[in-house]
Order: C-alpha cells, then structure tokens, then sequence
C-alpha cells in the first residue's frame, strides 16, 4: 500500500524523473551507489520480508477466490485508504507516510521509515545549501563550490567511525559492527561519511591519503586525526586533485555549462527525504529533490547532507534534469499542490 500511494503522489508532484535523472549521471553518482550498498542489508531484509508476503498471499488462494473476491468488493481490501493520523493545514500523515508544508514552498515527504525526523529549520537550511551549491556550479566558481561540501566539520565525525572500526575490526563481526551502527543511531551517519571519503580520496592530497591508509593500518587515532585533517585541508581550488578529479567527481564542470535552473518568485520544492540519522549534534540526510518553477520542472538525483551543531555541508550527485510541467499542475501554487496530495493520499488505492 505504502509503495503505491508513494507512486501516485509522485507522479503528482512531477517526482518520478527522479530516478532517471541519475542514470543520467551514472559516472558522477558512483559515490551513491556506496550509500545504498552501505544500507544492502537492511532493505534485503526489507526485500525479503516482502517477498515472502507476496507469496504467502499468492500460495493462500484457493477455489474459494470468487468468495474472497466477493468480500473484497465490499471494501474491506487493499484498496481501502490508508489509515489518516494527521491532518491539518501543514501536516497530513497517513500510516505509510507523512507530508508537511514548509514556510509554504516546500513539499516535505518521507515513509515514516527513518531514524530521525528533520526539523522545518533543518529542512530549510538543507534546502538553502543544495541551491547554493547548485548556483556556485552553474556559475563556476570553484572556491564557491568546494565551500558548500564544509569538509572540516566532518574531521572528527570520520574519526570516530574509524575508532569505532577499530574496536569492531578483528574480535567482532560484521553484523555486532552493524548492530552497534543501529544501536547508537549511526547508520546513515556511516554511510553519509562512506561516500564523502571515497570523494575525499579523490579530491585530497594523495600523500596524505597514503598515509592515512598507513594510520589505518596501525589503528592509530592520534595520528589519524591530524591526517583528516590535513585531508580536508588539502581540499583546494589551485590543488593538483581538485584540478585533475573534480569535474569527475562531483556535477562541478570547468569545461561546459551544466543544466541551469530558472527559479522564479513561483518556485515550489520537492523534498523527499530517504533516510535521516542524528548522532549527538551531528544530522546527515539523504533525499531527493525537485524544483517546479514556472512550466519547468527540474529533478535531481541522490543529495546527501550532513551537519554539525550550525555547520552544514551537502553533496548533490547529480545535475538537474530539465522537464516540462504536466499541463494539470501548471498554474498551481505550493499550497494547491499539498491539497492536492493530500486528497491524492486518501484516495482508495486499486490493483
């Protein structure tokens, strides 16, 4: 039920190019793909758990299906609407998912399946970050552009998932590392923190990443300290990695214009948050994100974020990809478009 509401409520919200947006960039979506390895094991389960209801339900039928069907004519199905738990002007949460209206542009989604739920501030300054990582893209500024990342204040955030490898790498296994992850809330922290370093191995100073493989080795927290963040500081706009790798490695592009996008006073996001995790004073997310704007409507892959305490940093996998609006939203406010799929969300769901 969940997955089909979803699937209509994007197709509403101009949110199904999404995915497609990111084959696009299949050569600049590498580090995503870590994230969503980083997370295999819970949606196998997720996967597994399905499956096997799908088949309990298809084993299940018998010579008795025309009466089954005839008592799921009379409402009591899968086709039922989903169970409503809020509605009100800015929030409407089913059982499958919650929707709010922010500071009256944003449209807020997630599966009532995260770790933490984001603050509207939270939302906001996300939100300001990703487009002015975007604007320092478009206009190639490349100082502009490496300041959104803030690398620095994940200095001591990777140290500590590298303490923690280090007391989980040889007397514990995978799935106690695993289980610690779950238990203190990390998941999407360490998954958030995967991708960056893989960017950082390819941005940063290549001295310096060989001997942090070195302090790794060693499992020595002093040193590797000072590393990250000698690291992190390597990270420079005249720096042979960044000069070399960065047009690869992130939707930065020195040589050709990328995908701009025309935001008017009209403007409404998209914001469909996948997975969210707060340590402490430390908030990483992964979402994707749309932009309608006028009769255009632009669609980003995989954004990853990360904050500590005020501080925020945000990696967009990929650029915008560029769609006309359908004709039925145009003309519509961010307003009218939550209406709409709040209605959209109640509405029985058939086979």
């Amino acid at each position: 039920m969940a997955k089909k509401i979803m699937a209509a409520m994007l197709a509403l919200v101009m949110c199904a190019g999404l995915a497609a947006c990111g084959d696009k960039k299949e050569d600049k979506d590498s580090s995503s793909k870590a994230s969503d390895s980083a997370k295999a094991d819970d949606q196998t389960t997720s996967d597994k758990q399905t499956t096997s209801d799908e088949t309990t339900t298809d084993e299940g039928k018998t010579d008795n299906s025309t009466t089954d069907d005839d008592k799921s004519k009379d409402g009591d199905d899968d086709s039922s609407a989903a169970e409503v738990l809020v509605n009100d002007d800015t929030t409407f949460q089913t059982s499958d998912v919650t929707l709010k209206l922010i500071n009256n542009n944003i449209i807020y989604i997630d599966e009532n399946n995260l770790e933490t739920r984001p603050t509207d501030e939270e939302v906001q300054a996300t939100l300001d970050a990703i487009l002015k990582q975007y604007k320092a893209a478009e206009d190639k500024d490349t100082q502009a552009f490496l300041d959104t990342f803030n690398f620095g204040i994940l200095n001591e955030p990777v140290a500590e998932l590298c303490d923690l490898l280090f007391e989980y790498d040889n007397d514990h296994s995978n799935e106690e590392f695993q289980q610690k992850l779950t238990d203190t809330n990390q998941n999407t922290k360490y998954a958030v923190v995967d991708d960056i370093i893989g960017m950082l191995e390819q941005l940063g100073d290549a001295d310096v990443n060989d001997q942090l493989n070195d302090a790794m080795e060693a499992k020595d927290s002093a040193k590797l300290r000072e590393l990250i963040t000698k690291l992190t500081d390597s990270v420079k706009p005249d720096a042979e990695a960044v000069k070399t790798n960065l047009n690869d490695a992130t939707i930065f592009n020195s040589e050709e214009d990328i995908q701009k996008m025309d935001i008017g006073d009209d403007v409404t996001y998209g914001f469909f948050l996948e997975y969210c995790g707060k340590y402490e004073d430390q908030l990483y997310m992964r979402l994707t994100f749309s932009v309608l704007s006028g009769e255009k409507e632009y669609d980003l892959g995989g954004v990853e974020t990360w904050s500590v305490g005020d501080d925020i940093g945000v990696y967009i996998t990929s650029e915008a990809y560029e769609l006309d609006m359908e004709d039925d939203m145009k003309g519509m406010d961010t307003k009218q478009i939550f209406e709409a799929l709040k209605v959209q969300m109640t509405a029985p769901i058939t086979e």
